[in-house]
């Protein structure tokens, strides 16, 4: 095994394995810790595409995660992602209708007054 940067064969030991899974070296020469050919992080394409199809069709993030058996956050930080890339939706120039809650006019004519 050869270090990339001070190209010494010598004193490579093995050192742990990084998050995706890839083995580590520690270079004993220069004390550098580097990974030959690490793997790649995170999770496949059709698995973020098929989360986003499912948030979409209804489901939220805690049962598209325990079905793809992936963590919620990840599948919040996908759709956000995702829903930056997509272009604003148009505004009404003029509208049209407007409806208002209904707790606006209960609570102008409650007949008990709050404890305050």
């Amino acid at each position: 095994m050869r270090r990339p940067n001070c190209k010494t064969q010598t004193r490579q030991v093995k050192n742990g394995f990084n998050g995706s899974g890839s083995q580590k070296y520690l270079c004993k020469e220069c004390g550098h810790k580097y990974t030959p050919e690490p793997k790649a992080n995170g999770y496949p394409a059709e698995t973020r595409q098929l989360a986003i199809r499912m948030y979409v069709e209804g489901n939220s993030y805690g049962s598209i995660a325990r079905i793809l058996k992936v963590n919620p956050q990840s599948v919040a930080n996908w759709i956000q992602s995702y829903s930056t890339k997509l272009p604003s939706a148009p505004l009404p120039a003029k509208v049209k209708k407007a409806e208002l809650d209904e707790l606006y006019t209960f609570v102008g004519k409650k007949k008990t007054k709050s404890t305050s």
